[in-house]
């Protein structure tokens, strides 16, 4: 038996491009579903260091940029197929960013 694969269909394994708008501000509940987790999961990241919600004054709102929702994403995908933790994520985003800042120091020497 021989299946063919309509191209017009969706893979239920295809990757969901998340195309957000620069600018934009998303709440915890949009931001959630965007990401596909739960919003204590956000919460969660949160409270690790992983992303940096905005807080909107005088009431306390906490909303998301795009980049925190990709990030989001990103550990996700970091936890359920590569099985990492709380504290290697953070260990591992701790070093992307120094690794970033040095490459940032780099292009910085060889332009002066």
């Amino acid at each position: 038996m021989n299946k063919r694969i309509d191209p017009d269909l969706p893979s239920r394994l295809a990757l969901e491009l998340f195309q957000p708008k620069p600018n934009v501000l998303y709440s915890l509940d949009a931001a959630a579903h965007l990401a596909g987790v739960p919003r204590r999961s956000i919460m969660i990241y949160c409270r690790a260091g992983l992303i940096n919600p905005i807080f909107q004054p005088p009431y306390g709102v906490i909303e998301f940029t795009e980049e925190a929702i990709y990030v989001v994403r990103q550990i996700e995908r970091l936890r359920t197929v590569h099985g990492l933790d709380l504290a290697w994520l953070k260990t591992l985003f701790d070093l992307l960013d120094e690794v970033e800042r040095l490459r940032a120091e780099l292009r910085f020497l060889r332009n002066h």
